[in-house]
């Protein structure tokens, strides 16, 4: 079996972002690792990163969905301008309830792009961008499970 696990971006604000989607998605913060703990040697392959920056975490929220990123000053700065954040996370619930406390959580300090709501696709749908620019959609259908 293939697991697909998602890898983010950050310019410097991984950590809030880890605890953030600990919060929304419980699960445990298995690894947040410093830049300052990187061998000198390594170092190289890191520019623009700080000491106290994330130079990788990782987020267990259940046995088949791990959520992984770090804060790269270099991927974000190239990122500037063009149009890199071309896909969606998304999230298909086990209960209506799930759906809408992910979906307004997500959406605290971010954008509703489309608002949840049921569709001729689903019975609970909806689109955000979280605060930290990540896109989230969201769904519930009973139907489908």
């Amino acid at each position: 079996m293939i697991k697909l696990s998602p890898y983010l971006i950050f310019k410097d604000n991984c950590e809030a972002a880890f605890h953030f989607y600990q919060t929304v998605f419980g699960g445990e913060i298995l690894f947040m690792g410093r830049y300052k703990d990187v061998p000198e040697e390594t170092r190289q392959w890191f520019p623009g990163s700080t000491d106290e920056q994330i130079m990788h975490a990782t987020l267990q929220i259940n046995a088949e969905t791990v959520l992984m990123g770090n804060d790269s000053v270099e991927a974000y700065e190239k990122s500037k301008g063009t149009f890199t954040n071309n896909f969606f996370l998304y999230i298909n619930t086990e209960s209506q309830a799930d759906a809408y406390r992910i979906f307004d959580e997500l959406s605290a300090g971010g954008k509703i792009t489309m608002p949840i709501s049921q569709t001729f696709w689903s019975t609970h749908y909806g689109i955000v961008v979280d605060k930290f620019g990540i896109n989230w959609k969201i769904t519930f259908d009973p139907d489908q499970k």
